[in-house]
Parts: C-alpha cells; sequence; structure tokens
C-alpha cells in the first residue's frame, strides 16, 4: 500500500522509477479498499477519490477469482496473516509477478522491496 500513499522523497523516487520500468502494471482491488480507506480518515475524501481513479487509471484491476481465494485461503492459514494481505500475496502468485511492497510479512511472494 505503501506504493500509493509514500511520503519519502528517497523512496518515492524509487517507486517511480520501478513504475516507469513496468508498462504492464496490476493492483489487486483489495488494495483500492486499503489506499482508499487509508486515505480517507488521513486526507479526506476527495483525496481518497482522487487517489483511486489515478490507480485505477494506471494500474490493470484484479478482482479475486476463485483461484486466487483458495491461495489466499492456504497463505492465510499458513502465515496467520490479515485476509487482505494473504489475497493480495495470492494474486501476485496468481498473476506470476513480483508483489512491491514494504511489508515484511509478505513472504508467500516474490517481491520488490521498497
Amino acid at each position: 500500500m505503501a506504493v500509493f500513499t509514500e511520503k519519502n522523497g528517497a523512496t518515492i523516487a524509487k517507486l517511480k522509477s520501478l513504475y516507469e520500468a513496468n508498462r504492464t502494471r496490476y493492483v489487486s482491488t483489495l488494495t483500492l479498499y486499503e489506499v482508499y480507506k487509508l486515505t480517507l480518515a488521513h486526507e479526506g475524501r476527495a483525496v481518497a477519490s482522487l487517489r483511486i481513479a489515478s490507480i485505477r487509471r494506471e494500474f490493470k484491476n484484479v478482482d479475486v477469482n476463485p483461484e486466487i481465494a483458495i491461495r489466499g485461503a492456504e497463505i492465510s492459514h499458513k502465515l496467520k496473516v490479515p485476509m487482505a494481505d494473504a489475497l493480495i500475496m495470492a494474486t501476485s502468485n496468481y498473476l506470476r509477478v513480483k508483489c512491491v511492497t514494504d511489508d515484511p510479512h509478505f513472504t508467500e511472494v516474490e517481491r520488490t522491496w521498497i
């Protein structure tokens, strides 16, 4: 989620580089939920709406399908992590893409650490 809410200049530069290097970008709809919820709480509805509109425009949105749901349940059971985190990892696995994260418990996925 830090990908969409980061404030640190060095981290933003790294994220921009990653963004520009990847033509196909994916975002789980669970990430949209988390970003909107966090932004709504800290920056208000207008900023949350703009942020989500930008993400939806720049990233291919990936819904939870049966394969992602089952893999997510397996990950959640194994790691004892929240449902959203497990489903985001499962989405990355399903798509066979790296997950850009700053979350240390994202261990069931190939990561690009920020």
